[in-house]
C-alpha cells in the first residue's frame, strides 16, 4: 500500500502480529476502506468498458453472472479482501470495481500481475501458458486445474448486432514436476503415470458413467486413487 502515516503503519503491524486470521481479514478490509482502494497498488490497470451487446442478461460472458461478487485478490504481491469483482471467461480477464468516495470505477488489472484471486468458493491462479486456471484439487505431488471458457456468437438482426455466449468444454490441466499438462483421455494419464497403467485402465473400465457424465468428478477420483 502507498504512503500512510507512520503511526497508522505501526498500529497495523502490531495488530497483524497479535491477531487471529479472521481479525486480520477484518483489519485489512477496514484499512483498505480507510486509505481508499484507489490509493493502493490495486488501482493499477485499464478502465473497463463492456464491449458486448446482450439481449438477455442470463446469457453472459462471465463465470457466475454479470454482477459483481465479493472476492479476494493477490495483486503485485499484495492481498486485498472484500473486493467487488467478476471474471470474464470469454476474453479471460478479471474486472474489479473500485469505490472512491463519490465515484465508482471498473478496471481490468494486469493479468500477469495477479498471483491469485477468489470469487465465492472458486480459486484461480494465473499462468503464462493458459491464463487463469481454477484450482480443483491439490495433492502432495501435483495440482489439478480447470480452464473455464465460453465462446461468443455474433448475431445480426437487420442493422442491430448483439452477442450470445455458449459454454465451451472445460479443459483439465495437471501441474506435475513444474510443468502443466492437459489431460482428456486415458492415454494422457498413462503417459504421465506409466507405472500405474493397470490402475488407470481398471479405473476407466469401472467408472464409465462418470467418465461420460461428470468428467470433473471422474478426474478427481482418479487423482485420489493415483495418489494413494
Amino acid at each position: 500500500m502507498k504512503r500512510i502515516s507512520s503511526v497508522l503503519f505501526v498500529l497495523l503491524l502490531c495488530y497483524t502480529v497479535n491477531s487471529q486470521n479472521s481479525d486480520r481479514l477484518s483489519l485489512y478490509e477496514n484499512f483498505d476502506q480507510l486509505v481508499g482502494v484507489k490509493n493502493t497498488a490495486l488501482s493499477y490497470g485499464t478502465i473497463y468498458y463492456e464491449k458486448y451487446r446482450k439481449k438477455n442478461k442470463s446469457n453472459h460472458n462471465f463465470l457466475l453472472d454479470g454482477s459483481f461478487k465479493k472476492g479476494e485478490i493477490t495483486y503485485r504481491n499484495q492481498s486485498f479482501y472484500a473486493i467487488d469483482m467478476k471474471y470474464d471467461i470469454v476474453d479471460d480477464f478479471l474486472v474489479i470495481r473500485i469505490k472512491d468516495q463519490d465515484e465508482i470505477i471498473s478496471i481490468i488489472p494486469e493479468r500477469n500481475l495477479i498471483q491469485h484471486f477468489k470469487i465465492e468458493q472458486f480459486n484461480f491462479k494465473y499462468t503464462e501458458e493458459f491464463g487463469f486456471l481454477e484450482e480443483i484439487k491439490t495433492a502432495e505431488k501435483f495440482i489439478l486445474f480447470k480452464k473455464n471458457q465460453k465462446d461468443v456468437i455474433y448475431n445480426k438482426e437487420q442493422d442491430y448486432l448483439h452477442h450470445e455466449f455458449k459454454k465451451k468444454k472445460d479443459i483439465y490441466i495437471l501441474y506435475l514436476n513444474n510443468k502443466y499438462y492437459t489431460i482428456s483421455s486415458k492415454k494422457d494419464f498413462i503417459k504421465l503415470f506409466p507405472n500405474q497403467k493397470k490402475t488407470i485402465t481398471k479405473f476407466y473400465k469401472s467408472n464409465k458413467f462418470n467418465l461420460k457424465n461428470d468428467f470433473k468428478n471422474f478426474v478427481v477420483k482418479l487423482i485420489n486413487q493415483l495418489q494413494s
